[in-house]
């Protein structure tokens, strides 16, 4: 009996200490447990960091027209709070190969007292001390985007034509029913002979110099459209301007050629890439055009900068073409003559490499009293900008090339809906005549053509 006794105490003693240990296991493995999910959360924090300054790199670059942004809002990267961490960012840029490589890192605190360290993490002076890193690298390659039609303006096309749409805080592009009806007083008007003359035949580049004939259309479909825009908001507006401006009811097909209703245009079908004034949701905002001209060109000696005012005299020639900018309202004076070849850019005074929000004091305008002739590319763009050929007599316009107006307007990394378009009064003759070999490679504007459309070709960790 005291054997068994003695046994039995063995045994219990035994297995109190093997339920100690095993309880000390299972400590120290919740403790492990905890740690590892700790870590987890820590690392999935900070990659989603990273990935948020990397969005945030891409979008600055895709629509405000930078080539280099950079995180912290000045000259050079900086930390960033973002969330329970940080995040940092900076771009470079090879001219050569138009690739813009971002590279972006998320920080969260993994110790109380983290290192301060404010150099980039791929620097050699970086101290990671107390800090769970993660780090992702994107490359942008960037394309020149070609017009294929006269006229682009894109989003709600113009100012409120009468028997068109106008925006509001509801507006859905895509949904009909939320739009908004312009009945009267519009902001777009012509006079009712429609002195307003667009062409999506292929004109000869020195149409304006030495005359010529355009090439004739193609068969059905037509090559070129009429007027893009980026949703059907614009496309029901520029044909509404068209027909309903003035309340004179024109016929769009008056001054247009080939007209909409003509074979080369399937018109059955507003849907069609081949309508007249087809929706093409993928091209760029003409902000986003004239943002990249001025970081390219704003300091090199052989573009034209003015300011605002009245102009005259010759910017370009066929052989010796330019980027010439107006900052604020370019006005032609009766009895005068503006001309040039190349890119003329009319805009505010907004720079999205130095300003937050699209807060001009000097807005975007063209006023022509006098004779206008440009070949190329011509761009207004600008918060609500207007084009006004006056109903001076002789007053008169002509592009060869195409016509970008005001598209989208950046506000604080938002699109706005309520100055979105521009504002047309046509009084005298206006002509848009579209020349492909002008934005051809070897073509007069080909080379300053801006690589706007940008697209991401790779993705890795860093």
């Amino acid at each position: 009996m005291n054997r068994q006794s003695g046994f039995t105490m063995i045994l219990v003693v035994i297995v109190g200490f093997a339920l100690m240990i095993l309880a000390g296991i299972s400590l120290q493995m919740s403790k492990a447990h905890s740690v590892a999910q700790r870590v987890e959360r820590e690392a999935l924090t900070a990659r989603q960091i990273a990935d948020s300054a990397a969005a945030r790199a891409l979008a600055k670059i895709k629509e405000g027209g930078m080539t280099t942004p950079v995180s912290g809002g000045g000259t050079t990267p900086a930390w960033v709070n973002f969330s329970t961490g940080q995040y940092y960012y900076y771009t470079t840029y090879d001219a050569a190969t138009n690739v813009t490589t971002i590279r972006a890192w998320g920080r969260v605190a993994a110790d109380p007292s983290p290192s301060t360290c404010t150099a980039s993490p791929d620097s050699t002076q970086w101290d990671g001390t107390g800090w769970m890193l993660k780090g992702i690298e994107i490359t942008v390659r960037s394309i020149r985007r070609i017009p294929e039609s006269p006229l682009y303006f894109g989003n709600g096309g113009i100012e409120k034509p009468l028997g068109g749409f106008e925006w509001s805080s509801g507006a859905d592009p895509t949904n009909p029913s939320t739009w908004v009806p312009v009945t009267s007083s519009p902001s777009s008007y012509q006079a009712s002979w429609v002195p307003f003359q667009a062409s999506a035949l292929d004109y000869p580049a020195d149409y304006i110099y030495s005359g010529g004939t355009p090439s004739p259309a193609s068969s059905c479909p037509h090559p070129y459209a009429i007027w893009a825009a980026q949703n059907q908001i614009g496309q029901y507006n520029i044909k509404a301007w068209f027909t309903k401006s003035a309340g004179a009811g024109v016929d769009p097909t008056v001054n247009v050629t080939p007209p909409p209703t003509s074979t080369y245009y399937d018109t059955s079908d507003q849907n069609s890439p081949d309508y007249p004034y087809p929706v093409v949701p993928d091209l760029p905002d003409v902000q986003s055009f004239s943002c990249e001209l001025w970081n390219k060109y704003k300091d090199d000696p052989s573009a034209n900068r003015f300011g605002s005012g009245t102009r005259a005299g010759e910017y370009g020639t066929l052989s010796a073409p330019s980027v010439t900018f107006v900052t604020g309202s370019l006005s032609v004076a009766a009895g005068t003559t503006f001309r040039g070849c190349g890119i003329l850019v009319i805009r505010d005074d907004y720079d999205p490499n130095t300003q937050t929000y699209n807060t001009p004091s000097i807005r975007a305008g063209l006023a022509v009293s006098g004779t206008f002739q440009w070949t190329g590319l011509v761009i207004v763009a600008g918060w609500c900008p207007d084009i006004n050929v006056s109903s001076t007599a002789g007053a008169n316009a002509t592009i060869v090339g195409a016509l970008f107006g005001e598209d989208s307007v950046q506000s604080g990394g938002e699109i706005s809906l309520d100055s979105a378009t521009i504002s047309i009064v046509v009084n005298n003759p206006f002509r848009i005549l579209y020349s492909n070999a002008l934005f051809q490679p070897g073509g007069m504007v080909y080379n300053f053509m801006p690589f706007i459309d940008k697209r991401v070709v790779g993705i890795r960790e860093l």
